[in-house]
């Protein structure tokens, strides 16, 4: 596994982790349907919740795993708006799926 992957897949954990807690409760179990039910809530709010750019910023920094620098380069910004924007797109989805998914936990 290259660097790049190997953050990119401690990235993808780090954001899941973020944004997706499913509560703990001895009437309530996780199992594989609840997972795919929040990932499936994640990727409606990822498409209708955030700007262009703030799916840009998350998608080179969680999934490809490029560091906020390289992003900055690659998008023609400065390290402090790349970091804004994938902040303020966090708190976004955070804010957005505790009204679709109330039995969910967030960290933080």
């Amino acid at each position: 596994m290259t660097a790049l992957a190997a953050r990119s897949a401690r990235r993808n954990a780090l954001l899941y982790d973020a944004l997706y807690r499913t509560a703990l409760e001895p009437e309530r179990s996780t199992n594989r349907r609840d997972l795919e039910e929040a990932a499936r809530l994640l990727r409606l709010a990822i498409q209708n919740e955030l700007t262009e750019r703030q799916r840009a910023c998350l998608t080179l920094y969680y999934i490809e795993g490029h560091t906020m620098q390289e992003i900055a380069e690659l998008l023609g910004t400065t390290r402090g708006n790349v970091s804004k924007r994938i902040k303020n797109a966090v708190e976004r989805l955070r804010r957005a799926l505790r009204y679709s998914a109330p039995g969910l936990k967030f960290s933080r």
